[in-house]
């Protein structure tokens, strides 16, 4: 029978990376951190359990690093070590390896079981190097491809969970995003047992697996965007702002975040007051996308830009109809030339929505032929929506589909890639205008591009109907056949004036290509995938959310936030 091992003090494995350069005479630690350990498990031999969550001795530990010289570099491969564990240590070993000083580190780590089989990953971005005595760098670990509650001391979880700054009563309408060195940045919401909008933003460190408050939104908002924009430095800066106020007031007001001047400073947009418009980043650019107006619905479509080393803002093109509750996915066209040139041409797929604003259950959907639009710089198409038979067997441009998620998949298995849209969750129409209801979306839907201007969507069962989900990739290998779209289910009910709601739900989509033998032709499958945990909730949580935003690091790892806690979902990637 495997022995486990049982660190009585810390659960950590740790790796001692000596320096051997002149001037580099600092000893740096990387220290790893494992999930709770809900059942006890790990101390009990019985077989009968899953280890997942435990260091076995049949394991092993890949510590794979990776280093530029400057922010703007792109980080490349530097050194591997096989660890394995063999000891009530876990697995401590030292080996040579020179860290320069002044040098920005990736390190990401694989547990493998005795099968290979990858069971816990973790990552951590830009590391600056010094050559202090005693440096160390936490690394959390999840199982890969499920989600764990984020903890520094997996002994004492009460006190060492990270935690957001909601509690059990529940949540709805924040908004967050990882920084480039892979700290998130959450600001804003509606806390239902404080009965209020919130104006704080606090920093998650994943360094050092701790919270920090930073300076709070300069007004407060829920149902406002959030997004990374890269300005060339060394953390880069975020852009906040539209939303919903205090009073039920609309907001017009974007700011850009410098977390480095813990400072927001005023950017000239140009748009009306709105909330509940979506905003995503394309190759360091930010793009706001439509939201909910006064009037009915915006249909502009923003560009912020920060590469000429000041905050550039522009109107890129106008959708041909207004719309907000809608999702947006980035289909972007990259091409690289034979010197290395890669050039991106941005492409936003924006899927249903509503025309109006008003309260949950009485908007207007978009129907028909403006189901689905594709902008581009200075244009946007409609796009005709099909199912694989040419009709629409689940009649999506008659019921419409508003607030659902929609996240871009690479499917690069093939020898050409192609870039697909997995879109689920959200609410639709049932029955006729004048005496229709709404009812959660039962469907998972995959989006895939065939011929000029024309979708096709391929249709699968969900257990777990979300009225307002998040999602985010998740890293996977290149070439795999299976992806993965971490999600932040949220609550099963569509209307959001409750003081109360479901208890927070999170789980994992795969996406693979399938051959269906009576089209005789390959498909996109998307399921959900199995989770240590019960029923895909954590079992010593009582938070409860209405909905809860995602934020995706460079490494692929996808972190859920809204809810008491914060959970890390294991990529299945290499970076």
């Amino acid at each position: 029978m495997k022995r486990l091992f049982f660190l009585s003090l810390a659960f950590i494995l740790a790796f001692m990376l000596i320096s051997c350069d002149s001037g580099n005479t600092g000893d740096f630690k990387i220290t790893l951190k494992l999930p709770i350990d809900y059942e006890g498990v790990c101390g009990d031999l019985d077989e009968e359990y899953d280890h997942t969550y435990c260091i076995n001795d049949s394991d092993q530990v890949m510590l794979s690093i990776y280093s530029k010289s400057t922010v703007t570099d792109e980080y490349v491969y530097a050194d591997r070590k096989l660890i394995k564990v063999t000891n009530n240590g876990g697995g401590k070993e030292e080996f040579i390896r020179s860290l320069k000083k002044g040098a920005y580190y990736r390190f990401f780590v694989e547990v493998t079981n005795s099968n290979e089989k990858l069971k816990l990953t973790g990552g951590i971005d830009g590391i600056l190097y010094d050559d202090k005595d005693n440096y160390d760098v936490d690394i959390f670990l999840a199982p890969a491809g499920d989600f764990a509650r984020v903890v520094s001391d997996r002994n004492n979880v009460n006190k060492s969970s990270l935690e957001s700054y909601f509690n059990d009563g529940g949540s709805k309408g924040a908004a967050s995003v990882a920084l480039k060195d892979g700290r998130i940045y959450m600001a804003g919401g509606y806390d239902l047992e404080e009965d209020e909008i919130s104006k704080k933003a606090v920093i998650f460190d994943m360094h050092s697996l701790s919270k920090n408050n930073v300076k709070d939104l300069p007004a407060r908002l829920y149902d406002h965007v959030v997004a990374f924009l890269d300005d060339g430095s060394e953390n880069g800066m975020i852009v906040a702002g539209l939303g919903m106020g205090e009073d039920d007031v609309l907001n017009d007001s974007v700011w850009v975040y410098n977390p480095k001047s813990d400072r927001y400073d005023m950017l000239a947009l140009g748009a009306s007051p709105m909330t509940k418009a979506k905003a995503i980043t394309i190759d360091g650019d930010v793009y706001i996308v439509g939201g909910c107006t006064e009037g009915g619905a915006s249909s502009s479509v923003y560009k912020i830009s920060a590469k000429t080393g000041s905050v550039a803002s522009e109107l890129f093109a106008s959708l041909k109809t207004g719309r907000c509750n809608h999702a947006i996915a980035d289909v972007s066209k990259v091409t690289v030339d034979e010197n290395g040139v890669k050039t991106v041409t941005p492409r936003i797929l924006v899927i249903g929505g509503s025309s109006d604003y008003k309260n949950e259950g009485k908007e207007t959907p978009i129907l028909g032929e403006n189901f689905a639009e594709l902008v581009t710089k200075g244009s946007s198409v409609t796009m005709t929506v099909t199912d694989r038979n040419g009709g629409d067997d689940s009649n999506l441009k008659g019921t419409g589909l508003i607030a659902p998620a929609a996240v871009g998949v690479l499917m690069d298995d093939k020898e050409e890639d192609e870039t697909v849209v997995a879109v689920l969750g959200g609410y639709l129409r049932s029955g006729e205008e004048d005496a229709a209801s709404w009812v959660n979306n039962p469907s998972l839907f995959v989006f895939s591009e065939k011929g000029e201007n024309t979708l096709v969507y391929d249709t699968n069962g969900t257990a777990n109907e979300c009225a307002r989900p998040s999602a985010a990739l998740l890293g996977s290998e290149e070439k795999s056949v299976l992806k993965y779209v971490a999600v932040n289910c949220g609550s099963e009910e569509i209307s959001r004036t409750k003081k109360s709601s479901s208890a927070q739900v999170v789980f994992v989509l795969q996406v693979k290509r399938v051959k269906d033998s009576s089209l005789g032709t390959e498909v996109f499958s998307s399921s959900v995938k199995d989770s240590l945990m019960d029923e895909n909730h954590d079992p010593e949580s009582d938070a409860e959310i209405v909905d809860g935003p995602v934020a995706v690091d460079a490494l692929g790892q996808v972190f859920m936030l809204g809810g008491k806690y914060i959970y890390q979902v294991g990529s299945y990637a290499l970076p």
